[in-house]
């Protein structure tokens, strides 16, 4: 049977001490960044369904939105591009397409 042993050498309880600081360090970091929140975060799945859904209502008004804007500047410059050769006639019959499909008919 082997002798039982009294304790740590002293490079034994230096790597300990290491160990022991570079834990406290992690921690303090994981607490600093949040992680104990994000924890529990993951472990709501009503609060994840409404954060994704409420994102994705953001991002489907964004679209919306951006789309309009650049369809708005697509048309306000084919308007001035009817007197071109060529494609003039094509862009002068779609914006007569469109006055006719304007608002309030």
């Amino acid at each position: 049977m082997p002798p039982k042993r009294q304790g740590f050498s002293k490079d034994e309880l230096q790597e300990l001490r290491s160990l022991d600081a570079e834990m406290k360090r992690l921690l303090r970091t994981f607490e600093g960044i949040g992680f104990n929140d994000f924890v529990r975060y993951l472990g709501s799945k009503r609060k994840i369904f409404l954060t994704n859904f409420v994102a994705g209502m953001a991002k489907g008004l964004g679209i919306i939105i951006g789309m309009t804007v650049v369809v708005a500047v697509l048309i306000w410059l084919l308007s001035y591009m009817v007197d071109f050769p060529l494609i003039g006639q094509y862009l002068k019959e779609f914006k007569m397409l469109l006055e006719t499909v304007g608002p309030g008919q």
